[in-house]
């Protein structure tokens, strides 16, 4: 009986080996794109990949350079978090683009009038939009914190906030959300600890007025922005306040193509490439 315990104990260790996958599980990859001030990220786990926002029309360029570089050519999703054209910019060239898309989703609240740019982008290939709002989720990875409401006077405040979760991590995505979006997030009780924090508005000088940072228990925070293109940000002294809460700043304004977050059971890894 002890050599059958010994033979089996064997053969478990080697499909340990022999099947990674398992160990893996939940494994993937974060890469914010640097699309100047503007948003653009790219999210991958068990073989399904994600767009958040496109950034602005002339960048769409970098957009598909990324994805290319990836060996990304399906996109299981592409969100929308809110309409500004930094964010919703590239829409149309993604929807010429020969880039495979499986699902349309945005915010369910926007403030322009007419067809939402999104309707318009997936209409070219005959598919439609889901609109999200909060307590939606999305192939059980991303939940929908905000909008909880509708703002008639800043898109921003309508942007998507998500949490992205797997075994591996959890990535707070906020879009453009601003004060008011900030403090009705903070009031609803979701839970906001993350590993990731993407920094919402492009680390402007109006955000974070509400989430208390320490709080977050994150270990890295991202800011896509180009202070060139919108002078003072990152801000200083947020950037201050997110070191002092115990994470490491990534800009995307300091690496050449983004930044590249890997997570897996090992841990999280950050590279600028």
């Amino acid at each position: 009986m002890k050599t059958v315990i010994r033979i089996v104990s064997f053969f478990a260790v080697l499909l340990g080996f022999l099947l990674p996958a398992k160990a893996q599980e939940g494994s993937g990859f974060l890469y914010m794109i640097n699309v100047g001030k503007g948003d653009a990220v790219v999210l991958s786990t068990g073989g399904a990949n994600y767009l958040i926002d496109c950034g602005k029309a002339g960048a769409w360029s970098r957009v598909e350079d990324a994805l290319s570089a990836l060996s990304i050519d399906t996109l299981d999703g592409v969100f929308l978090t809110h309409t500004d054209k930094d964010h919703a910019g590239g829409l149309k060239k993604l929807a010429k683009s020969d880039i495979k898309i499986k699902n349309w989703y945005a915010s369910a609240y926007w403030t322009g009038g007419g067809e939402h740019p999104m309707e318009s982008a997936a209409a070219r290939r005959g598919q439609t939009v889901t609109f999200l709002k909060a307590g939606d989720t999305v192939d059980g990875l991303f939940t929908v914190l905000a909008p909880l409401s509708f703002d008639s006077e800043d898109e921003d405040e309508n942007s998507l906030v998500m949490m992205f979760s797997t075994p591996c991590v959890r990535i707070l995505l906020t879009g453009d959300m601003e004060k008011k979006e900030e403090k009705a997030l903070v009031r609803s009780d979701a839970d906001l600890t993350c590993d990731v924090f993407k920094v919402p508005n492009h680390a402007d000088d109006d955000v974070l007025k509400h989430i208390d940072l320490k709080n977050l228990g994150a270990g890295t925070a991202l800011i896509s922005t180009d202070p060139y293109e919108k002078p003072g940000t990152p801000d200083p002294l947020l950037v201050q306040m997110l070191e002092e809460a115990g994470m490491t700043v990534y800009r995307t304004d300091l690496a050449a193509m983004g930044i590249r977050v890997d997570f897996s059971p090992e841990g999280i890894t950050v590279t600028e490439e």
